[in-house]
């Protein structure tokens, strides 16, 4: 039997965009939104041996996603395991690879990184609000938004050909304010 999917709650809630299609959602008693759903393109190859394996099951992993009408949403991905036949490979089980939505032992979708990035700089919101929306804790909202903070000046090359350069000031004699000047190049 086929399994039921939903092409109008995928708009909605485009999950088209991680890559997955619902099959099936419910509220919780703390007004939470759990959404179930199938991965569609999973990795299939072995990451011992680079080969394809043969689909044994599906596990689920639960995964923090960006609210839904005001509401925090918790993410089913019923993410494919497979078994890996070659028989010089170290690794007889593994699970399909993700990484398209969320890396790996990330408790919140690659999405969800971003928006709570755009919450707090774009939005100004405090982390606290930001956790509140999504649901989880203050600490794993802050650890994710210094984490992408530092990808973005770090990897992301947004700051390549700048200079830096610090200061000291002194108004008086009563305190040093010191910081840091980032320059682009004209």
């Amino acid at each position: 039997m086929a399994e039921l999917t939903s092409d109008v709650a995928d708009t909605i809630c485009r999950t088209v965009e991680l890559g997955v299609t619902i099959t099936g959602a419910a509220l919780d008693a703390r007004d939470r939104t759990h959404v179930w759903c199938r991965v569609l393109d999973a990795d299939p190859h072995c990451p011992g041996c680079q080969i394809a394996g043969e689909l044994r099951d599906h596990t689920d992993r639960a995964l923090t996603d960006v609210p839904i009408s005001g509401h925090p949403v918790i993410l089913h991905a019923a993410v494919p395991r497979f078994v890996c036949r070659t028989s010089d490979c170290p690794r007889t089980i593994f699970r399909g690879r993700i990484d398209h939505i969320a890396p790996a032992r990330a408790v919140v979708t690659a999405r969800t990184a971003r928006w709570i990035l755009q919450r707090i700089v774009v939005d100004k919101m405090s982390v606290a609000a930001v956790a509140a929306n999504l649901g989880i804790a203050w600490g794993t909202v802050n650890t994710i938004a210094l984490d992408a903070a530092r990808a973005l000046v770090y990897d992301g090359g947004h700051l390549d050909g700048s200079a830096a350069s610090a200061w000291t000031s002194t108004s008086g004699n009563t305190f040093e304010d010191k910081g840091i000047r980032v320059s682009s190049p004209s």
